[in-house]
């Protein structure tokens, strides 16, 4: 009995020491050569916060990495971050983001030319209007871990350079052409007419802003966050940025055509709506990942 004893309180200790040991070998995320890839969750939360409260306009906007832009409707839409781990405790990371849409808006108008020729015509023509704007973001720094990758809530800090960009135009065609005896041809859309000059008192919109950069943001940001592991290579995580940004704004121009009443021809006008223009910024911003998901390998 007594051997019974002591070999069972023999094996008892060794598994006791094995099991310790291994909960002491075990890490979570970050070690000397990991990689991750890290995407946001914000989108998520916005759908499903409006989901429950009873809201109907449910959107997935306002993702991560759209703190670097001038214009929220055309900022680069959600990022994603990756990650090198050079040592336990020090990483190089980098984040991406990029926009693009095209938009065609199409309207029927009278044709003027079928409506000279017969005051009844029914026949129309189509305008049409052509928006094209793209962005990007781009961010690199270095992220130091301030806890052991031995525990499931673990914290860190980041900081680096981050760039923006942003362009955005509109172009114009239409059905009805602008001749000596007509015009003042019928448009679809408001606000695309303008009174030039008496040589030139009518004139509608053919671009605007066309092929200009809308913004540059350069800056510097840092951020302190937290991340819990629920399994050894997944985490949640949530951060606070704080940036320095300088943002550089171009100028605003339009594009107008129309009938010159001296010369007997087709003209173009360039209007600058506005001048280029600048600013200095320093806050919180939203530059990385404020709630994310990141696996690492």
């Amino acid at each position: 009995m007594k051997k019974i004893f002591i070999i069972a309180a023999a094996a008892f200790t060794l598994a006791t020491t094995a099991n310790a040991q291994q909960k002491a070998d075990k890490i979570y995320g970050p070690q000397k050569g990991a990689w991750s890839l890290s995407v946001g969750l914000n989108p998520v939360s916005d759908y499903l916060g409006n989901l429950f409260n009873g809201k109907t306009d449910n959107k997935l906007e306002n993702l991560n990495g759209e703190p670097v832009a001038y214009d929220e409707q055309n900022a680069p839409l959600t990022t994603i971050s990756g990650k090198y781990m050079f040592s336990d405790k020090w990483g190089l990371k980098a984040n991406i983001g990029m926009s693009f849409r095209n938009e065609t808006a199409r309207t029927y108008v009278k044709d003027d030319l079928a409506a000279m020729q017969d005051p009844f015509s029914n026949k129309k023509v189509i305008d049409e209007q052509k928006t094209k704007s793209s962005g990007a973001s781009f961010a690199l720094g270095a992220e130091y871990r301030l806890t052991s990758n031995k525990h499931r809530l673990q914290s860190y800090i980041d900081f680096g350079l981050v760039w923006a960009f942003e362009t955005e135009s509109m172009n114009y065609k239409y059905g009805n052409q602008i001749t000596e005896l007509n015009q003042v041809p019928t448009t679809g859309f408001q606000g695309t007419s303008q009174y030039v000059s008496s040589a030139i008192p009518y004139a509608r919109k053919t671009s605007d802003n066309a092929d200009k950069t809308m913004y540059h943001n350069f800056g510097v940001w840092g951020a302190i966050g937290i991340e819990y592991f629920v399994s050894r290579s997944i985490s949640l995580g949530a951060e606070m940025n704080l940036s320095a940004l300088y943002t550089y704004k171009g100028d605003h121009s339009t594009k107008y055509e129309g009938y010159n009443v001296h010369t007997q021809q087709i003209e173009e006008y360039v209007d600058v709506k506005e001048p280029s223009s600048s600013a200095f910024e320093f806050g919180t911003k939203n530059i990385g990942a404020n709630i994310s998901l990141t696996f690492y390998f």
